[in-house]
């Protein structure tokens, strides 16, 4: 056998032993990620199951359809402690759950429209659903806030689904929702405006129009769609008026290190959790003695 023939040989031994190697590491790994992927399952089985079993000490439920400033609220700012010391159940509906990936204003009227049995049943993250016939009895929901960087006023009567962000848009979005709020009279909503930006992402003109659109949603807005309904069904937390200063951009104190973050810091969370309660308080004792909350400013 001459040397060439021995050099293929070898050549062919050794890949043939690479491969191996490379498919028992491959099998190895297709194995470690299936036993992870079964560890996570059981995991969100168990957190399900004990949050079964712990939501069974509460009288009500409220889902917070949100992103991260709403996270920062209920965890950091501890909303979720003080709800539930008033006996209702917190679950927050946000991203990896399908119906709480997108919350841009544009979203909302869709969500409404066509996943609102999702939004009541929502039991747990990710995508759990009560299937028992329980429902939450409370609808939070809140953009996040690049939502206040508002380019234009754009013309009526405006575009409910449009992505460009104008006064004229969002409020075909409201209007749209109170026709959708309005079928559900014995759910509490809860609207949180959209927080505001830091200045570095926004311009004076479009802070502004982010100003005025709360104020137009609270002064105008909200008391047509009672008149017009004859429900209290809906409420309106102004987020955005809490964090905001005088021109319109989040407060210095409740910004982060980062100038070009808007993320409110573990100051502000913990004002609009104390703000909220504040605000909420009132709300819902109207709301279980009458289920007609009156609008609290």
């Amino acid at each position: 056998m001459n040397k060439l023939v021995v050099a293929v040989l070898v050549v062919s031994i050794l890949g043939n032993i690479g491969g191996l190697f490379f498919a028992y590491q491959y099998w190895q790994m297709k194995r470690q990620t299936a036993r992870l992927q079964n560890a996570v399952k059981e995991s969100e089985k168990m957190i399900a199951t004990l949050s079964d079993i712990a939501e069974k000490d509460f009288a009500h439920r409220m889902v917070f359809l949100h992103h991260s400033v709403g996270k920062g609220i209920l965890e950091e700012g501890k909303l979720r402690d003080s709800l539930q010391q008033m006996g209702i159940a917190v679950k927050g509906m946000t991203y990896g759950d399908s119906v709480g990936q997108y919350t841009d204003m544009c979203n909302w009227l869709p969500k409404f429209q066509n996943d609102m049995k999702g939004i009541l049943q929502f039991k747990n993250h990710p995508n759990v659903y009560y299937t028992d016939g329980r429902v939450n009895d409370i609808v939070m929901f809140k953009s996040c806030f690049p939502n206040s960087d508002i380019g234009a006023e754009g013309a009526p009567p405006g575009d409910p689904a449009s992505p460009k962000k104008t006064l004229a848009n969002y409020r075909a979005v409201v209007g749209g929702l109170a026709g959708e709020i309005r079928k559900y009279p014995n759910t509490l909503f809860i609207y949180m405006t959209f927080p505001p930006l830091v200045p570095l992402e926004t311009t004076p003109e479009s802070a502004a129009r982010a100003r005025a659109f709360n104020v137009w949603l609270k002064g105008e807005f909200l008391p047509g769609y009672i008149r017009e309904s004859g429900l209290h069904n809906l409420v309106i937390f102004d987020l955005f008026d809490i964090l905001a200063d005088s021109n319109n951009v989040l407060r210095e104190d409740y910004r982060r290190e980062n100038p070009r973050d808007s993320h409110p810091n573990a100051l502000a969370n913990r004002e609009a959790a104390r703000r909220f309660m504040e605000f909420f308080q009132p709300v819902w004792t109207a709301w279980q003695s009458t289920k007609s909350p009156q609008p609290v400013n």
